[in-house]
């Protein structure tokens, strides 16, 4: 069977969610591959990811 995805909801307060699109627009990229990336990298620095993945996500091994 196919990997399958799951969405995931968060609520930011009015205030974050408009910097958080601002920031996202700044950069070029879509706020779930923001908040996706943030995640990943919160992830690694807890050890759940292996030095290469560390690596990919621009953080020190």
């Amino acid at each position: 069977m196919p990997n399958k995805t799951k969405i995931i909801g968060v609520r930011f307060n009015p205030k974050h969610a408009k910097l958080l699109s601002k920031v996202c627009k700044s950069r070029g990229e879509d706020v779930s591959d923001f908040v996706r990336r943030s995640v990943f990298k919160e992830l690694a620095s807890l050890s759940f990811f292996d030095d290469d993945m560390k690596k990919a996500l621009g953080m020190k091994v």
